[in-house]
């Protein structure tokens, strides 16, 4: 405990208050209702219901369905590259707007544009087009580094004061859009002798480069290794034991990564609702397929202490805290039993949901159930209905199966701890 205590504690007390994995974090909480808004309307259009979708494909209403996902999913780097530099320029206390415009300016600048044909014929005419390609998931890494550069270039120029400043009595609005014009400018020049300098070379663009060298080959290591989220999962358990928030912390580490991997399994069930989905670590949207109640599969532990409780404490703390465990907020059990800083449950909180991982792990691997699709669900969906709308029936026995799962790993702290209370309830009674 003293040795985590001294090296651990640190090390995430540093995390957490880093601005710049804060401003990730935040520009994707930001984007997250754009996300589910599409990721619904595309759950709408590809129930798993045949004579349904075939009246939908009959009638054309599935195109009207794809519409919000194609605008929101299929645009999360151009909202992720407006939103990460806006809250890095509010964590040096500085003006989030232009910083956050001047980024997807920049963004845009960096994608560049392509000609296309209106019809695969000849005499076509062409077009010029923004390609769609690199402002879905594909380019969510260089909407990350492009936005965190330039919202930090942003803050260092208005503190150098190389801004145009006017006259107190000129309206805010209109004092503010001037205020942001050299900025504007050096940024964009900047990013626009980068975007030119990157066609020069063999990777043909900056998307290119930063796709080939860096996000492709982490979501490849992380997308398929059951260790590095086997690692991940144990350090998110172990902060929580201490009373830190591990999925923030944690998490301001690997959403960048899991994020655009499970952007990609929607895009190929937008494609094709049948396909089998390339990644299986995706974030949330795995860890839910067997973890229900929060860190550490808590509604198991509630729905054990409401039907098996002895002691008058765990009994009623059971009956509070089962209903807010069934929408993942397990804060009544970690603070109340408590959890947090009690040997007893140090192992549970640390290995149980690990456990169910890699039996998870196993059996999508092999087929037997299916690989969630990515659709982006509230975080406080409950479970089985959060695997119906993942995968369907099959995904949401899986669920069921996993809850009771966590009541036997549960089981014997659970005792104990109940003993203990009914123990302590005895010896006050004398």
């Amino acid at each position: 405990m003293n040795v985590l205590e001294k090296y651990l504690m640190p090390i995430s007390a540093k995390l957490s208050s880093n601005r710049y994995l804060r401003a990730i974090s935040n520009g994707f909480i930001a984007v997250m209702t754009a996300n589910i808004v599409g990721s619904m309307f595309t759950l709408i259009g590809n129930l798993p219901i045949t004579a349904y979708t075939d009246w939908l494909k009959a009638t054309g209403l599935n195109a009207v369905f794809a519409l919000p996902g194609a605008v929101t999913v299929n645009l999360i780097s151009l909202y992720a590259a407006f939103f990460i530099a806006y809250h890095l320029a509010r964590e040096f206390n500085s003006d989030g707007l232009g910083s956050g415009l001047i980024s997807l300016v920049s963004f845009l600048l960096v994608t560049g544009t392509g000609t296309y044909f209106a019809a695969a014929a000849e005499g076509a005419a062409a077009v010029a087009a923004i390609p769609s390609e690199y402002l879905a998931a594909k380019g969510l890494f260089t909407a990350m580094i492009l936005a965190l550069i330039t919202g930090r270039l942003y803050v260092w120029i208005l503190d150098k004061g190389w801004t145009i400043k006017l006259p107190d009595s000129v309206p805010p609005n209109v004092s503010n859009s001037f205020k942001t014009l050299i900025p504007g400018f050096l940024i964009i020049t900047c990013w626009l002798i980068i975007a030119t300098l990157f066609k020069m070379t063999s990777y043909g663009g900056l998307h290119q480069f930063i796709f080939g060298i860096i996000q492709s080959n982490l979501m490849r290591f992380m997308g398929n290794n059951i260790w590095a989220w086997l690692f991940f999962n144990v350090m998110t358990g172990l902060l929580w034991f201490f009373g830190l928030h591990g999925g923030n912390i944690v998490g301001s580490i690997t959403n960048p990564i899991y994020t655009p991997l499970s952007l990609q399994n929607l895009e190929v069930y937008m494609a094709d609702p049948t396909a089998k989905m390339p990644n299986i670590f995706i974030g949330t949207a795995f860890t839910k397929t067997f973890t229900f109640g929060g860190v550490a599969s808590m509604m198991g532990l509630a729905i054990l202490m409401v039907l098996f409780a002895k002691s008058a404490q765990m009994k009623t703390l059971g009956k509070l805290s089962l209903p807010t465990t069934i929408f993942f907020i397990n804060e009544p059990l970690l603070f109340g039993i408590p959890c947090v800083l009690n040997p007893l449950f140090f192992l549970p909180m640390l290995f149980l949901t690990g456990i169910q991982g890699v039996l998870t792990y196993i059996v999508m691997s092999i087929g037997i159930v299916p690989i969630p699709h990515g659709v982006q669900l509230p975080w406080t969906t409950p479970g089985i209905i959060h695997g119906f709308l993942q995968g369907g029936p099959v995904l949401a026995i899986w669920e069921l199966l996993m809850i009771l799962l966590s009541m036997v790993l549960w089981y014997p702290f659970f005792k104990i701890q109940d003993n203990k209370f009914v123990a302590e309830e005895a010896a006050n009674e004398e």
